[in-house]
């Protein structure tokens, strides 16, 4: 099948299945029982909790006709709406033939009784209830001599056409409107065997499909089959709409009182919270949030690299984060329990956690682009720019979306702990602005800048530490308000979580790399520096770097090394990088055989710390003294 073609039924299969969510909405909201029983006049004909037998009947009906048009196969589909267009066109052959008859009867009163006719009226009359029959026959694929009888709407015309009393055409309107029941009726029955079939073909599709896949995997089929994530976006969409529209031009409206941005801002709060009344509704923002989060990080990409940034890795940051965010946050708050006024007001809070979750995988993608642009040497003054720029917005952002939330609400824990990760964001990306001049700095030397390495390490170290004491605050607010305040179960299992992810593990981290980084230091100060006698000698290149000798230390192996290269070395392992025999300072001794198996770390944490150019060695060579030199082909190697 074409692309085009295969697109085309996409869309098809998506808008036809559309009314089965806005049926199920309709039907899942608490007022739809009552407004049918008063529409149907059966308050009291009822008792306390019971619907009427009318009501109860389209209560019924509702969620299988949902459930038909969300499960039928596309062909039958299509015939289902072939009727039900069909069914409309003759609801709108009687409406016209009513209001032809009651203009009539008001006719021959003004007139006093004169019956007279109007020759244009019952012209037009004719030629319109002749075209939708048409349209009804063309619909149908109706061929045999039972099309002639949906001419039914067109005796009273003919009847007024002999002169027959206005008051008369009445009785043959109401003949009409029995004879298309009873045609509906008979329809009906005659396709009951069709509709058993389709009904008992979907039950064994549905049975063999979920004996070979399981239920997980079969519902994730009939999802991406479906299109179900489109349905419930194009649903949640187009209902938001309808109610920002029905808000904005409600008359004398409250909410334009506190000014017109202000007044819009509370509108665009109703309009969310008028749609997330029912569990579809929820479900269907939780979706568009996902998509709206996704197109948001695919835009921060197309503007950071253009089309070259849409990788795979996109998907990595593909929304469904902020969406199952919603998710949760709606379970937990149980939203569509609440009013309109409150579930507005509950939005505010929400939108503020997503947009911040948002702008932290913004971040997440503007980082390692920011930082391999100053690393690379990339001379694109427009990349730097664009990528600054972000940054920029990416920093100045969460502050002023803090200050908004925090001159609204009451702080308090809950409101603490969701602006605390809102004012990360905004320390982390001053952070990696900071590296970014100073590798941008470093680009500009001609020679290497060997304080480099130092300066990234305390501009990180001081934003974690900054990071830390967000947190350390965090739990001592939290704290002070259990034992002052209001205590509860909830409130302190968040201190304890955020106390052990937050705050003990990130002081461990801490501590444990400001301990590799002093014993590095210390291993290299211990180490003798090479005489210029001595590198002339050796006349190699850095085993690490690959970078000419002006400089380098001597390990006890007598291996020669640029000293930054080894103490870049020396944070992941304290063996030589040529032949893995363990270094030691003095008074430490030398480590037994387990004790250097066990410090033997990971080849690919290697890679990441210390760079490509570290050669692999597959295995250490024990066979090689500590005071003697690796044979050439292990330095190949």
């Amino acid at each position: 099948m074409p692309i085009e073609s295969e697109f085309l039924l996409t869309c098809v299969n998506v808008i036809l299945r559309v009314p089965a969510l806005y049926i199920y909405e309709i039907w899942s909201r608490d007022e739809f029982s009552a407004n049918i029983q008063k529409q149907l006049g059966a308050d009291e004909a009822a008792g306390e909790g019971e619907l009427a037998p009318g009501a109860a009947m389209l209560d019924l009906t509702l969620p299988c006709l949902a459930l038909a048009i969300a499960f039928l196969p596309i062909e039958k589909l299509v015939d289902f709406y072939m009727y039900v267009m069909s069914a409309v066109l003759v609801i709108i052959c009687a409406g016209l033939c009513k209001v032809y008859i009651m203009t009539e009867i008001e006719d021959f009163e003004k007139s006093g009784g004169r019956n007279e006719i109007n020759l244009m009226r019952l012209g037009i009359h004719l030629s319109l209830q002749c075209l939708i029959i048409s349209v009804i026959t063309y619909l149908l694929h109706l061929k045999h001599w039972t099309r002639f009888t949906l001419l039914v709407y067109t005796v009273p015309i003919i009847a007024r056409l002999c002169y027959v009393n206005p008051y008369t055409l009445l009785s043959t309107w109401e003949f009409g409107c029995t004879y298309s029941v009873i045609l509906v009726i008979i329809l009906f029955i005659s396709h009951l065997s069709q509709i058993f079939d389709v009904i008992n073909q979907g039950l064994h599709e549905a049975s063999v499909g979920l004996a070979v896949y399981g239920w997980l995997s079969y519902i994730l089929i009939l999802w991406r089959k479906l299109s179900m994530q489109v349905q419930f976006l194009l649903f949640w969409v187009s209902m938001f709409f309808f109610r920002l529209y029905i808000n904005a031009n409600t008359l004398d409206n409250p909410l334009f009182e506190d000014g017109w941005l202000d007044g819009w801002l509370l509108i665009f709060l109703a309009s969310i919270g008028d749609c997330c009344g029912t569990a579809v509704s929820v479900f269907g923002l939780c979706v568009t949030v996902s998509y709206a989060s996704y197109a948001t990080l695919a835009a921060t990409k197309l503007y950071l690299q253009g089309w070259n940034g849409f990788t795979d890795d996109l998907m990595l940051h593909g929304g469904w984060t902020e969406g199952f965010t919603m998710f949760l946050l709606a379970m937990q708050t149980g939203i569509t329990e609440l009013k309109s006024e409150e579930r507005a007001f509950l939005m505010s809070i929400v939108l503020f956690i997503l947009v911040s979750s948002l702008l932290q995988s913004m971040y997440e993608i503007t980082d390692p682009i920011l930082l391999g642009l100053s690393a690379s040497h990339n001379k694109s003054l427009v990349k730097h720019v664009k990528a600054v720029l972000l940054c920029t917005f990416l920093w100045i952002f969460p502050l002023f979306m803090t200050y908004i939330i925090c001159s609204v609400f009451d702080v308090d824990l809950w409101l603490l702990v969701i602006v605390s990760s809102c004012l990360l964001t905004s320390v982390q990306v001053i952070g990696s602005l900071v590296v970014y001049s100073l590798f941008f700095y470093d680009a500009l030397l001609t020679e290497p800048w060997e304080k480099l390495d130092d300066y990234v390490y305390y501009a990180r170290a001081t934003i974690r530490v900054l990071e830390f004491l967000v947190a350390v605050f965090v739990v001592f607010y939290g704290t002070k308000e259990s034992i002052f305040g209001q205590w509860s179960w909830i409130n302190s299992s968040i201190l304890i979580i955020h106390f052990y992810f937050n705050i003990w593990q990130r002081a461990q981290e801490g501590w444990r790399s400001f301990l590799l980084r002093k014993e590095a230091v210390t291993k290299i100060l211990s180490l003798p520096e090479a005489t210029e006698e001595q590198l002339a000698a050796h006349n190699d290149v850095c085993a690490i770097c690959y970078q000419e000798l002006k400089t380098a230390r001597i390990t006890p192996c007598q291996h020669y090394f640029h000293a930054l290269c080894l103490r870049k070395w020396f944070y992941v392992q304290n063996r030589c990088p040529m032949c893995h025999t363990t270094i030691t300072m003095p008074g430490e001794g030398t480590a037994t055989e387990a004790e250097q198996d066990e410090e033997l770390p990971n080849e690919a944490n290697i890679q990441d710390d210390v760079g490509d150019d570290v050669p692999r060695n597959e295995e250490a060579r024990d066979d090689v003294p500590a005071n003697e030199e690796a044979p050439d082909q292990d330095f190949i190697d």
